[in-house]
């Protein structure tokens, strides 16, 4: 009887020591919540880890970062279409070569050409062919103001495919100095020496002349 009453008067005692280990347990067992200065908070684990504590709108609704795909393992038909450029067709262009000149026909009755330099006017008449020589007549007209006592021209002639067949530099007017009387006066015309070219003969060919000196006296 009185071992059962020892006890009675100690179970309250050994209830109160229960209860307050198991408080004690359970405040040691609340992990601590830490603020950090940009305003997250960490919570602090017994066994010195910690983690970020994660707002309740975030664990609702997960943000899901792009995944990266990396280009060496994915498969064929998830990566980009290749496009193979269409080759392109590079069509050849034949070179024309262009006949310089002018064209005329022997025996035709038209003048060739009118050339002009330094107040002289040179006249390439009709031209005409025989024995192998093709010839050119000549007229020239002084506009300036002063006497001339040389015109020199060049020629080249050339065929309808470009080809040079002659080429020569030819002095249609000349006078004698000091010799008044075979100067080519101002404001006058002259006959002037005939052009004389020695070429294969053709029903056509093309010209080019210039003046390349008069001479004022």
């Amino acid at each position: 009887m009185r071992k059962l009453n020892r006890i009675c008067s100690a179970l309250p005692k050994l209830l109160i020591g229960f209860t307050m280990t198991a408080m004690t347990s359970s405040a040691l067992a609340v992990p601590k919540v830490a603020t950090l200065e940009d305003g997250r908070q960490v919570i602090l684990h017994d066994d010195f880890s910690w983690q970020y504590v994660v707002p309740v709108e975030q664990r609702q609704h997960p943000v899901s970062e792009p995944s990266s795909i990396d280009a060496e393992t994915t498969p064929a038909s998830l990566s980009s279409p290749t496009v193979t450029a269409a080759p392109v067709v590079v069509t050849a262009i034949p070179v024309v070569t262009s006949v310089q000149g002018i064209k005329f026909v022997p025996g035709a009755n038209k003048n060739i050409q009118q050339l002009s330099r330094s107040g002289v006017d040179v006249l390439l008449r009709p031209a005409t062919y025989r024995d192998g020589e093709l010839m050119i007549p000549t007229s020239l007209t002084n506009q300036s103001s002063e006497s001339v006592i040389l015109v020199e021209l060049q020629v080249r002639i050339h065929d309808d495919k470009g080809q040079e067949l002659a080429s020569q530099q030819e002095k249609i007017w000349t006078s004698v100095k000091r010799m008044p009387e075979t100067y080519f006066r101002p404001k006058t015309q002259q006959e002037g020496k005939p052009l004389k070219i020695s070429l294969p003969e053709a029903d056509s060919y093309y010209i080019e002349a210039e003046i390349v000196e008069v001479e004022h006296w």
